[in-house]
């Protein structure tokens, strides 16, 4: 049969093989999906910067090139819960030994109970966000924050002194408020804001004022927080559910990864493909009902990938950490862009409506198992992995499937981060 469509092709046939001897029935031009060459990686390469033996979440790189990575307590202890990198396979408690584990009967404030991530704001502050929720209750159903261990500790980035904790008030911490990560933005308000994700089921967004440490909780149990119903996610080509042995479940992870740009709040819902923004100003303003809020709250569509952590650098674009891609999306919020979308020429000055956002892959590589937080700086976007949907919960009878070492990589975008 072969033989016959080459007889009826003539000398047309040629452009229907390659060198390998392969066959493209559609000929020269439509063979993506049809070569194991045509899976090969996307974008610039990856540089490793550490190997860790346990999965970090979160990540951040001060001006002097330090990285720090934080092992939280969502499923046991850890030895630390924040780390320094010391060298490639090496680190140390930091700021101290003695801040990593509160102790029975020891004030929560002062010390680590279950520290999610660590970032770097722009004045040289590392803040530390910590949910609060003791280790030995965090894969319960209806696990709760202990009040004084919910909170956001800033630190001075030389000597590595404590600065101010902000806790979480008690009010706020209804409905299993669970704060996953957090970003800072100094100029806005007196002292500046502090904006926290909550992923409990019901989730959240919270804001701290950093001048009198009063704080505003958004857009409760709401559709743009919440999870898609019964989520089932992908990983590697195989489908994800949550186990309780051989009980499956769905994941009903809220609000997770934050970047702030453009004068706007972003965030992903982790189990969904879905993400949103709304103005950091509305965020904060006290004089608007949570009905308001939620009508200011804009949607660009969906993403393409469930996502984790997210970032943004000092050119308006926003980086999506989008672990069923093995990828980190990019999307620009400010002009210009590369392309006329929807009438709009790329050329054109200010920021991008919501309806014409193009997500794009700045890099997508087998090695990105689950990137999880990301920082930005001297041209570089660094961010760790954790392979977090081999994990017990997400695995069948509740096996461990992750290999170590987690390795965390950085990137060359040749921008700076946030301002």
């Amino acid at each position: 049969m072969l033989l016959h469509i080459l007889a009826l092709a003539g000398t047309s046939a040629a452009q229907f093989f390659d060198t390998t001897g392969g066959f493209r029935p559609f000929g020269a031009g439509f063979n993506r999906g049809a070569y194991p060459q045509d899976f090969s990686v996307v974008g610039p390469e990856l540089e490793a910067v550490h190997d860790s033996q346990t999965p970090p979440t979160g990540l951040a790189v001060d001006k002097d090139l330090n990285i720090y990575l934080t092992y939280p307590r969502n499923s046991g202890q850890t030895p630390n819960n924040v780390v320094i990198c010391t060298g490639f396979n090496s680190e140390e408690p930091w700021p101290s030994a003695e801040i990593q584990n509160c102790t029975a009967g020891q004030d929560p404030s002062t010390c680590f109970l279950n520290v999610q991530n660590v970032v770097l704001d722009s004045i040289g502050q590392l803040w530390v966000v910590d949910s609060g929720i003791p280790y030995y209750t965090a894969t319960m159903s209806g696990a709760e924050a202990i009040y004084g261990g919910a909170k956001i500790m800033s630190f001075n980035q030389t000597t590595s002194e404590h600065i101010r904790t902000y806790v979480i008030p008690q009010e706020l911490l209804a409905h299993s408020m669970n704060a996953n990560d957090v970003r800072i933005n100094n100029t806005l308000g007196t002292n500046g804001y502090a904006f926290i994700t909550d992923e409990s089921t019901n989730s959240s967004i919270l804001a701290i004022n950093l001048d009198d440490g009063s704080a505003v909780r958004r857009l409760l149990n709401t559709s743009v927080v919440r999870a898609d119903e019964k989520y089932v996610g992908s990983y590697d080509g195989n489908l994800i559910y949550t186990w309780n042995g051989t009980k499956k479940g769905y994941s009903t992870t809220g609000a997770d990864g934050i970047a702030l740009a453009s004068g706007n709040f972003y965030w992903g819902v982790l189990a969904s493909r879905r993400f949103y923004y709304i103005s950091q100003s509305v965020m904060i303003d006290t004089s608007l009902s949570d009905d308001e809020v939620l009508a200011a709250v804009q949607d660009p569509g969906q993403c393409g990938s469930e996502q984790a952590g997210f970032t943004a650098d000092d050119e308006g674009r926003v980086y999506i950490l989008a672990s069923e891609q093995n990828a980190i999306y990019y999307v620009d919020t400010a002009y210009p862009v590369d392309e006329t979308v929807n009438g709009i020429p790329g050329n054109s000055t200010g920021l991008v409506p919501a309806e014409n956002y193009v997500v794009k892959t700045l890099v997508r590589n087998g090695m990105i198992q689950h990137a999880d937080s990301a920082a930005i700086l001297d041209g570089w976007l660094y961010f760790n992995t954790n392979q977090l949907e081999l994990s017990p919960s997400r695995q069948y009878n509740n096996t461990d499937n992750r290999k170590g070492p987690f390795r965390s990589f950085r990137v060359w975008i040749g921008r700076g981060p946030a301002i």
